[in-house]
């Protein structure tokens, strides 16, 4: 008997039914500091089918970069093919700054982040970053994990905390910048405490309702929600007999800034350490003058004419600063190079921004200004400037020691001549010396 064509049927499963999706994951990490209010995403994936149609490469490496206080994903960078320099170069704009170790994650939990952290945007109202087609198969993929999984996957996110020191400036980080989901999981999850309330809200993964703080008699509410969103820009903690940290906080919102006096109490037990009791005691406005006065510590600048190619010097600090923070300003080209971690948190005196190491500003008028906060940075980055290929070509043209960071400053607003830029602002005369 012939068949006919019209005799035949399809019976679609087997192989065609399991075929896979068109990504295939390969690796994944996200930066350990979620405790600084950032945090960054890295997925790799191999693609195949219509996603690799007409693409330079099937591999597709992204970057996600996440603030947690107002943003939710701030920006994102996909990299196409194995170019070791671009990709570098794209991890290192990304992740500079954060003074991160590196957690990796399953696939699961890696979109698992993705999906919450687009959740967070949509909460602040915010929208996602363009390009938004190169990630939309993450938000689509189903992804679940279990409220035990969740909190350890968070924990992973915050780094091992060593010191009381380190807990307190994280915990009122996170405190005074109302990112009370991970500020009250420095109680619940490190101390093994749990927050009072319904059950749906403690299994939200980022997404906890404003935390109330508890005391034996009752709940208090928060005692500076007429505070904005607040950077903590300087913290000195004092310990006392009783146990308890007495700590003086320099804050900045919208409004100016604000001096926070808190006593906070600290568990530990086997190297882990937890909030106990939290609570202000007094909190006042100050001026710009006092401010600046709390927050002043000194910066030493040398400035350098550069005599020849300035592209070749250019060139040269691309080459040694793969990993500073690198910038293109009106002005020039800024080099942030920061510490190789946060230890700065453990100290009984935090200050915004201690975790700059050093910085480097090419300007449009021929100059290297280069700065530290310490006597000691300012020389070893001299010398080693002096020692490298570049000293034949840099003229030390003056030298300043200021009792307040300035440096930074200048390199975000346009003001030619450094010499002479600071002679303006000091009130000098052109031809004084």
């Amino acid at each position: 008997m012939m068949l006919k064509k019209s005799d035949l049927k399809v019976i679609r499963g087997g192989a065609l039914a399991a075929a896979g999706p068109d990504e295939k994951f390969v690796d994944a990490y996200a930066t350990d500091t979620r405790l600084m209010g950032v945090l960054v995403i890295y997925i790799h994936w191999q693609l195949s089918g219509l996603k690799a149609a007409g693409r330079k490469s099937r591999d597709l490496r992204q970057f996600f970069y996440i603030e947690t206080t107002e943003e939710g994903i701030e920006s994102y960078q996909g990299v196409y093919g194995g170019d070791d320099e671009e990709l570098k170069f794209v991890e290192q704009t990304m992740t500079g700054g954060l003074g991160a170790g590196r957690v990796l994650l399953s696939m699961n939990e890696a979109v698992f982040l993705v999906q919450r952290y687009a959740e967070m945007t949509h909460r602040f109202g915010n929208t996602l970053p363009d390009e938004r087609e190169e990630y939309e198969f993450i938000l689509r993929r189903e992804s679940v994990l279990s409220p035990k999984r969740e909190a350890g996957l968070f924990r992973r996110l915050c780094g091992e905390i060593l010191c009381a020191n380190q807990l307190i400036n994280y915990f009122l980080m996170r405190y005074f910048g109302k990112d009370f989901f991970a500020a009250g999981m420095l109680i619940e999850e490190f101390g093994g405490k749990k927050r009072k309330g319904s059950k749906k809200e403690q299994e939200a993964f980022e997404t906890g309702p404003v935390y109330e703080w508890y005391e034996e008699e009752g709940a208090v509410g928060d005692p500076l929600k007429d505070v904005g969103i607040a950077t903590l820009c300087r913290n000195e903690i004092t310990a006392q007999d009783d146990g308890l940290c007495i700590c003086e906080s320099v804050i900045e919102e919208d409004r100016g800034h604000y001096i926070v006096v808190s006593e906070i109490g600290i568990g530990s037990k086997d190297g882990a350490f937890w909030v106990e009791s939290f609570e202000v005691a007094s909190m006042f406005a100050i001026s710009p003058a006092e401010a600046a006065m709390k927050l002043s510590r000194p910066e030493f600048v040398t400035v350098y004419e550069v005599a020849g190619s300035v592209d070749r010097l250019l060139f040269e600090l691309d080459g040694y600063y793969t990993a500073a923070m690198q910038k293109l300003t009106e002005g020039g080209k800024l080099y942030l190079v920061f510490k190789e971690n946060n230890r700065h948190l453990e100290k009984d005196v935090y200050l915004l921004n201690d975790d700059v190491k050093e910085i480097l500003y090419v300007t449009v008028e021929d100059q290297l200004i280069v700065g530290a906060y310490t006597l000691a940075g300012i020389k070893r980055l001299e010398n080693r400037l002096m020692m490298s290929r570049l000293g034949g070509q840099l003229i030390e043209v003056a030298k300043y020691e200021f009792k307040e960071p300035i440096l930074y400053d200048y390199t975000m607003s346009y003001g030619g001549d450094f010499v002479r830029y600071i002679d303006e602002i000091m009130g000098f005369e052109d031809d004084e010396e």
